[in-house]
């Protein structure tokens, strides 16, 4: 029989067309299609089409093939960022990014060619996910870190498999997944061996399994969710009522300060009608109010802020961009004297700020992870002057020390009947004029602000000072019509389990809502295409007796940095030893 053109065809391409199929394989497995256990097997073509590769340089563009094709298509917000920015700018911020990530794959791909696939079965699969979660872990932090498309993240749906993040953090599943993919992969390739290679199965079975079986056991213990209208769990010490405010505003009317009347008003109605439901705490999210209005430099917009306060008499942590190293103690203390005379000698800072009912500022943190290209630019006193100047924005400057915002778990103890406002607001003031600090409530909370909660090891920082509950702070609706807020939604439920403790999300066009410490989203979700505007809800403190910290809290990425030494480790005794051969 006569051979079909198509047939030398695919023997002709067969190492492209199987890495064309690990890409699209691996984007099933994200957001917004989320088809988790197909990671699982996503990587077995790439890994047969390197293994069958005749040298490092064809692996190697095996491999870029393979990650230039995923992450162009997990990134295309970027270059959809084009109605903020120039087009020119966010095309070319796109392809360079997309073509930086997918040499991670490449130099990934290159390395494996080195590992002698004839030793033991077990060994070749086990460099593989070594060299795979080393260079994830490289990319988290490398060049600030671009963490999006680490495999372990695809799996944000599965409870069960993630649990163990508590132990060995997301970069861990990522390995245990890649494991499991090259010992198929090499059991394929051969298969004509397959009684003496199936014992190639025996280890990453194994550890799938009690990767499986303990976050079974960590999710047996785990208390059943809660309706979210049971607010009067919020009595016990333990909880903490919070009323969400994410506002959605788009980003074009966020940017346009003629909206700022209307957008203010928006998040004081929102404000007024959450208090009606008795929470704890109000939350704005990030950069939500402008820093003029709190400072009292516009009068008006610091008068119906503040009279909000006193109204509801709760406190609020708020996003908001602000100037200057130091916080005044209390809002509206603006003066005429302090503005700066060169706009280029301010410091902006992204902050979120914790407020009293009564105007005092009680705590504040800046971001300390800034975005590149977003918030500042990189080396800019090396770059050209036209380059920041192209990108037209005035950078942030960075945080420097990790703050927790203290905050009062405030109670109602009287029998009130309002305050005579009338409607709509009598109701949202009724039973909450006459709350008051108590200093001995006092609730520490743990801020990341955006791009800085896909980090997990900076994630763990607050924790480790003793928050008992973290926030995430965003701005999501630069993405709006994308996979973006989801894919930044899905590495919540990993920073919840790494550090077993619950975080609330407030996120401004994207997805609003809490996250227990097993992973679990607990409250509906509110975003800009729900009818539900706000989310109040009572979320779980880490009790005096969970003060125990994970051993990812404690060590962070240890497990990573583990991989990297032994591939460090093993590839530069192999250098000695090659060169110690030439030599004699």
């Amino acid at each position: 029989m006569e051979d079909t053109p198509t047939k030398p065809f695919l023997n002709r391409y067969q190492h492209w067309l199987l890495a064309a199929l690990s890409a699209l394989l691996l984007f099933l497995s994200f957001p917004n299609v989320n088809f988790f256990p197909v990671a699982w097997v996503a990587l077995v073509p790439l890994f047969i089409a390197l293994i069958r590769a005749t040298g490092w340089k064809s692996a190697f563009w095996i491999g870029y093939a393979t990650g230039l094709l995923f992450f162009a298509g997990l990134l295309p917000a970027i270059a959809l960022l084009y109605p903020y920015a120039n087009i020119f700018a966010t095309l070319v911020g796109y392809l360079l990014l997309v073509g930086y990530t997918a040499l991670y794959f490449a130099v990934f791909a290159a390395l494996i060619k080195f590992v002698p696939i004839r030793f033991s079965g077990i060994f070749f699969p086990l460099a593989i996910a070594c060299i795979w979660t080393a260079l994830e872990w490289v990319r988290s932090w490398m060049i600030t870190g671009f963490p999006w498309g680490s495999i372990g993240y695809s799996q944000w749906n599965n409870l069960p498999g993630i649990q163990a993040a508590s132990l060995i953090g997301v970069h861990g599943i990522s390995f245990v997944i890649v494991f499991f993919n090259a010992s198929i992969a090499f059991l394929f390739c051969n298969r004509h061996q397959w009684r003496q290679e199936i014992r190639t199965l025996i280890l990453p079975l194994i550890l799938a399994t009690c990767c499986f079986g303990y976050g079974a056991f960590q999710l047996k213990d785990a208390e059943p969710l809660k309706p979210t209208s049971d607010t009067t769990a919020a009595a016990d010490a333990e909880t903490l009522t919070i009323a969400l405010i994410p506002g959605n505003i788009s980003q074009l009317q966020k940017w346009d300060s003629d909206q700022f009347p209307r957008i203010l008003q928006r998040y004081i109605n929102l404000t007024y009608q959450a208090a009606n439901e008795n929470p704890d705490l109000i939350v704005w999210p990030e950069t939500a109010i402008r820093s003029e209005a709190l400072t009292g430099q516009w009068p008006l917009y610091y008068g119906r802020f503040s009279r909000t306060l006193r109204d509801i008499a709760l406190p609020i942590l708020i996003g908001t961009a602000n100037l200057g190293e130091t916080i005044d103690p209390a809002i509206g203390t603006y003066s005429k004297s302090d503005e700066p005379k060169e706009w280029k000698d301010v410091n902006i800072y992204n902050r979120v700020l914790s407020i009293a009912p009564d105007g005092q500022i009680h705590g504040a943190y800046a971001k300390m992870h800034l975005v590149p290209f977003g918030e500042y630019v990189p080396l800019a006193d090396l770059l050209p002057d036209f380059i920041p100047n192209f990108i037209q924005f005035k950078p942030f400057t960075s945080g420097k020390t990790v703050n927790l915002l203290p905050v009062f778990n405030v109670k109602d103890n009287t029998e009130s009947s309002g305050n005579g406002l009338g409607p709509p607001y009598q109701e949202a003031v009724l039973n909450v004029q006459d709350r008051t600090a108590d200093p001995q409530k006092r609730i520490d909370i743990g801020v990341s602000i955006c791009f800085e909660s896909v980090f997990p090891d900076e994630f763990r920082r607050p924790v480790q000072k003793g928050a008992s509950v973290m926030g995430v702070f965003t701005n999501d609706a630069w993405f709006k019509g994308t996979a973006f807020p989801e894919l930044h939604l899905s590495m919540v439920p990993f920073r919840a389990i790494e550090n077993r403790i619950a975080v609330f999300r407030c996120a401004n066009g994207g997805f609003t809502c809490v996250v227990d410490k097993f992973g679990r989203i607990t409250t509906p979700m509110v975003t800009p295409d729900t009818d539900q505007e706000i989310l109040v809800t009572p979320v779980q403190l880490l009790s005096s007796t969970e003060r125990e910290k994970t051993l990812y809290t404690r060590y962070g990425d240890w497990f990573p940095i583990l991989c990297a030494i032994i591939c460090v480790g093993w590839f530069g005794a192999q250098i000695v030893i090659h060169r110690r051969r030439d030599h004699f």
